[in-house]
C-alpha cells in the first residue's frame, strides 16, 4: 500500500479535468485487490468517507473528493486475458485506454464504442458508460460490457456476468457471498429516447443486473476488473474531412448521411456504392480557424467541417471514393478540398487534427482568468437542426468566443464557451443554463458521455423529476446505508 500525505503529493489527486479541486486527508493507493477489499473494510468500519480515482480525465468532477479519503486504482493495470477466439479482453481497472487499444490491435481485434479520452482508465469509462465517435454505429461502453468484478461499498466482493444475473420481472436482486441481499423493484423512470445518455442510474426493464453499475459513476461499487466484448478490426476503413460553405448545407448532408448510414446499419452487407458511415463528427467554423495556420489546407471560406468514416472490405478503394465524391457534390461547393485517408498514416493524421482542437482550447482557457464552459448534451435527431441554430445565433449575438465540435452523428455536441470578464461570464452562463433546459424540454439529456459528478448534479432532476431521483438515491443508499462511498457524486 502506497500512502500519500504531504498535500504537495495529494494536489494532483483532487483535481480533474474540469479544474474542480477539492481537498482529502489523504490518498491511498492500494497495490493488490486484498490490500484494496481491506482497506475498504476498515473505511467503511470507520465511518470514513472515500473517493474512487481513475486517471482524472473526468469533467464533471466525479473523482474530486471534498472530504474523507482518496482512493487511487493507478496499480490495477493489468490486461489479464486477450482472448482472439472468443474474442473478449480481461483486465483490471486502472488500465489506461491506448494502453488495451495497442494490445488488441496485435489481434486484429477493436474496441468499437471508442470513447475519445485514451488517456482515460477503464474503470472510468465503465463508470461513466462512456461513448464516442463510432458509437454512432456501435453503442456505448454498456453494450460491451460481459462481466465486472466490484467491490461493495463495505468491502464485499461479487462477480456479475451478463446474461448470466439478470433482472427478471422487474425485480432487482444480488445475493452476497456473506448472504446479504440487496433487493429492489425497478423505479419507473422516463429516459430520453437516445442512443447517448450518461446521466444517472440504469434502471429498465431486462437489464442485467452489471448494467447498474455500467455508468454508476462510481457511488454503489468499485470496479476492480472487468471482460470487455470486442469485435474484429474492419478489413478497410475510409476517411474522408469535407468542407462546407454553409451550415445549413452540412446539416442537409448530415441528415441525410445518418438516415443513409442507419438504412445500411440494418443490412448485412453493404456495397462500394452505399453511403454507410460509422462516425459523423463536426467542427464549427471558429474550430477550423483556430487550426488554419498550423492546417493551410483548410479551405478559408469554410463555414464547417464533417469528418466521416466508413468500413469497407474490397481492395480497391476507388468506386467508394468515387460515390462518396459524387455524393459530397449535392451538398457543398467546396467538395474538391476534400480530404481522404485510407491509410493507417493518414488516419492517425486524422485523428491528430480532431484531437488538436481542444488542445488548442485549452491553451487558450489558461490564458483567462475565467472557467470555461463545456457542454455535453444531446437532442433527437428530428430537433437537433433548430436546437443547434438558435444556440449559435445566441452565442454569436453574445460576443463570447466559443468553440464547437462533437459527435454530431448522435446530435451531441461539445459547446465551449470562453469568457473574457465578469460580464461574459454572467451571460455565459445564463446561455449554458438556457441550453440545457432546452434540450431536456426537447427530450434530450444535458449529460450524453460525461456523467453528472458533481458539477451536473442540479440537472438529474429537472432531467428525471424529484421521484425518480429520491429512487435513485434510496438505491445508492441500499448499497451504501452509510453514505460514505463517493459521497456528493450525482445526489446532493
Amino acid at each position: 500500500m502506497i500512502i500519500k500525505t504531504e498535500k504537495d503529493k495529494i494536489q494532483n489527486y483532487v483535481v480533474d479535468a474540469s479544474n474542480l479541486r477539492g481537498n482529502c486527508d489523504k490518498v491511498l493507493i492500494p497495490e493488490t485487490k486484498q490490500e484494496l477489499i481491506e482497506t475498504i473494510r476498515k473505511l467503511y468500519d470507520d465511518g470514513i468517507p472515500y473517493t474512487i480515482s481513475g486517471a482524472g480525465t473526468g469533467l464533471v468532477g466525479g473523482r474530486v473528493p471534498f472530504e474523507g479519503v482518496l482512493i487511487s486504482l493507478e496499480k490495477f493495470n493489468r490486461i489479464i486475458e486477450i482472448n482472439p477466439t472468443i474474442r473478449y479482453v480481461r483486465l483490471e481497472a486502472g488500465v489506461i485506454h491506448s494502453d488495451m487499444e495497442e494490445a488488441i490491435s496485435e489481434f486484429n481485434l477493436f474496441f468499437p464504442p471508442n470513447p475519445t479520452e485514451k488517456n482515460s482508465f477503464i474503470g472510468g469509462n465503465i463508470a461513466c458508460n462512456s461513448s464516442g465517435s463510432r458509437t454512432f454505429k456501435y453503442g456505448t461502453v454498456r453494450d460491451y460490457v460481459e462481466s465486472l468484478t466490484i467491490v461493495l461499498p463495505w468491502g464485499e466482493e461479487i462477480i456479475l456476468t451478463r446474461n448470466h444475473d439478470s433482472v427478471v420481472n422487474n425485480i432487482f436482486e444480488i445475493k452476497v457471498p456473506s448472504g446479504r441481499v440487496i433487493h429492489f423493484e425497478l423505479p419507473k423512470i422516463a429516459y430520453p429516447r437516445l442512443q447517448k445518455n450518461s446521466a444517472g442510474y440504469y434502471l429498465r426493464s431486462g437489464m442485467d443486473t452489471l448494467d447498474l453499475f455500467v455508468g454508476s459513476e462510481g457511488t454503489i461499487g468499485t470496479i476492480v476488473e472487468a471482460s470487455l466484448r470486442l469485435l474484429p478490426k474492419p478489413d478497410k476503413v475510409l476517411g474522408i474531412i469535407i468542407f462546407f460553405d454553409s451550415l445549413e448545407n452540412a446539416l442537409d448532408f448530415i441528415e441525410a448521411t445518418r438516415e443513409a448510414s442507419y438504412s445500411s446499419f440494418e443490412k448485412k452487407e453493404v456495397s462500394d456504392n452505399t453511403i454507410s458511415a460509422r462516425l459523423i463528427e463536426y467542427f464549427d467554423k471558429n474550430s477550423l480557424n483556430l487550426l488554419w495556420n498550423e492546417y493551410r489546407q483548410i479551405p478559408l471560406e469554410s463555414a464547417c467541417a464533417v469528418w466521416v468514416e466508413q468500413e469497407y472490405i474490397n481492395t480497391d478503394d476507388s468506386p467508394l471514393v468515387q460515390t462518396w465524391y459524387e455524393y459530397i457534390l449535392k451538398f457543398t461547393k467546396l467538395a474538391d478540398s476534400t480530404w481522404v485517408a485510407t491509410t493507417d498514416a493518414e488516419h492517425n493524421k486524422f485523428r491528430e487534427f480532431r484531437h488538436r482542437i481542444p488542445l488548442r482550447v485549452f491553451e487558450l482557457v489558461a490564458r483567462s482568468r475565467f472557467n470555461k464552459i463545456g457542454s455535453d448534451t444531446a437532442v433527437p435527431s428530428d430537433h437537433f437542426r433548430k436546437y443547434y441554430t438558435n444556440f449559435i445565433n445566441d452565442l454569436d449575438k453574445s460576443g463570447i468566443q466559443y468553440f464547437v465540435w462533437g459527435h454530431i452523428g448522435n446530435s451531441h455536441l461539445h459547446a465551449n464557451l470562453i469568457p473574457q470578464n465578469e460580464r461574459e461570464s454572467r451571460i455565459a452562463n445564463e446561455l449554458y443554463e438556457n441550453y440545457v433546459r432546452t434540450a431536456i424540454e426537447l427530450g434530450g439529456t444535458f449529460s450524453a458521455e460525461h456523467g453528472t459528478g458533481k458539477l451536473k448534479r442540479k440537472y438529474l432532476e429537472m432531467l428525471y423529476g424529484k421521484e425518480a431521483v429520491a429512487a435513485m438515491k434510496n438505491i445508492k443508499l441500499l448499497f451504501d446505508p452509510k453514505n460514505l462511498l463517493g459521497k456528493e457524486i450525482m445526489f446532493f
